[in-house]
């Protein structure tokens, strides 16, 4: 399958950018399963939980608009409050973190596999989400998304 074909069948499945994430969002909440959000115009938020208050409004019966309130404001475990418009993307990643084996095992070769829309590399592509300033802060990134 190619990248618009690809593309094409995740809108048909997830609908736009904004449903995808409040898809994502929710699960996460109902889960308590850590991510890493990133935003258009700050630092991401590393290994965060969603907090549980979307998910159970949504179970008690929470309307269109309390849900819309809820999403520009999600609060993170690391104290951050957020709105969905801000975040550019959100990587899910495994109860309990990563043993520094698991991360030390990674293949960096798949980072190197073009993966982006516009043909970027999945490295690329995590030096732009993480916004990495540096080799180590782009490898540390990378090795996290490759293990989870």
């Amino acid at each position: 399958m190619n990248q618009k074909e690809m593309t094409k069948r995740m809108k048909e499945v997830f609908g736009d950018r904004l449903q995808m994430l409040g898809q994502m969002i929710l699960h996460l909440s109902m889960s308590g399963q850590p991510c890493d959000v990133t935003f258009y115009k700050r630092e991401p938020a590393i290994d965060v939980k969603i907090d549980p208050q979307i998910s159970l409004a949504l179970c008690y019966g929470a309307g269109a608009k309390k849900l819309h309130e809820m999403l520009s404001n999600i609060r993170l475990s690391g104290g951050e409050v957020v709105s969905i418009t801000d975040i550019w993307s959100i990587h899910p990643m495994p109860v309990g973190g990563f043993s520094q084996k698991e991360l030390d095992d990674v293949d960096l070769a798949d980072g190197e596999k073009k993966f982006g829309p516009q043909g970027e590399t999945v490295r690329e592509m995590i030096r732009a989400v993480y916004k990495c300033k540096t080799k180590a802060e782009e490898e540390k990134y990378l090795r996290r998304y490759l293990a989870s």
